[in-house]
């Protein structure tokens, strides 16, 4: 299986002819064109994908219809696809092939969600950063679109870390907090997690990409609960000063979907959150993600 870090990202591979890189922010994004992921991708194809998404952070392949099995493939040239953490007592799609796959939807039968995640806007947030080993990459493939919203926004986290005061990277430099995601949760407001109950792990508050070797902010407003070793006052509020700076829009790519759009993003990275959108339209995603490894 092809490595995402085979190749060096000072000499990214030469495309072959008819496919395409086109940026799509100045903060983070990149559209491939000229593949056809129900195909088989060689190997020059898939270095100029993997060389995209460490130089870009986020990829974007339009226009492809995918049934389950060809999302599965692509995702597995990547690596090997992560279990769902949640109980399967609370997942509540079942229309699915692959154990790992999550639906995201607002489609309801007989008054129940058909999928996870279903209503309304969602804060910025990595996928998994509440285990041990969060994912490493996502890749969430659009079926159903509503005609207005759903929009989902991409932060660049190396840039986010980059731009921060010396003074607050060396106060956050080797420092730990905790993430914890309380099930369906969408919004950090009115949240009161149980940790007896809800997942959570700790893990640097600056990490380290494995393959650009670069430092990234790695907290985010729904699920960074607290800073370790700091009084609850002084968490909360540097918390919230990072917030503030992270979300700030010159770090954001805003990404309008439309059906047949597959997005991979890189969690370790960057984060992501969802805009509103109407109850009275319908909206359907498939989501598998990667394995990760433990932040350091």
């Amino acid at each position: 299986m092809p490595s995402v870090s085979s190749s060096a990202a000072s000499h990214p591979a030469a495309a072959p002819r008819g496919v395409d890189v086109h940026p799509l922010s100045p903060a983070l994004g990149a559209e491939i064109r000229g593949v056809d992921l129900t195909r088989p991708i060689d190997e020059a194809t898939f270095s100029v994908i993997a060389d995209a998404w460490r130089e870009h952070l986020v990829i974007l392949f339009r226009d492809q219809v995918l049934s389950e099995e060809d999302q599965v493939r692509f995702a597995q040239r990547f690596g090997a696809l992560q279990g769902r953490p949640r109980p399967a007592s609370m997942r509540a799609e079942t229309a699915v092939k692959h154990p790992e796959i999550m639906l995201v939807s607002n489609i309801r039968e007989n008054g129940k969600p058909i999928g996870s995640l279903p209503d309304g806007e969602m804060q910025f947030h990595s996928d998994m950063c509440y285990i041990e080993q969060p994912a490493k990459g996502t890749f969430l493939y659009a079926i159903e679109i509503p005609s207005v919203g759903g929009d989902t926004h991409f932060l660049n986290m190396y840039a986010a870390y980059d731009a921060l005061p010396a003074e607050i990277k060396a106060k956050i430099d080797g420092r730990q907090a905790v993430n914890v995601f309380q099930y369906g949760s969408t919004s950090r407001e009115g949240n009161n997690p149980d940790f007896d109950e809800h997942p959570h792990y700790t893990h640097p508050m600056v990490r380290t990409h494995p393959d650009s070797r670069r430092k990234a902010l790695f907290v985010n407003r729904l699920m960074t609960w607290s800073i370790e070793g700091m009084e609850d006052a002084e968490s909360a509020a540097l918390l919230d000063a990072l917030f503030d700076h992270i979300e700030q829009p010159k770090f954001i790519y805003e990404h309008k979907w439309r059906v047949g759009d597959l997005l991979l993003w890189d969690n370790r990275c960057t984060l992501h959150a969802r805009t509103d959108f109407s109850d009275k339209e319908r909206r359907l995603l498939r989501r598998c993600v990667i394995q990760g490894d433990k932040p350091y």
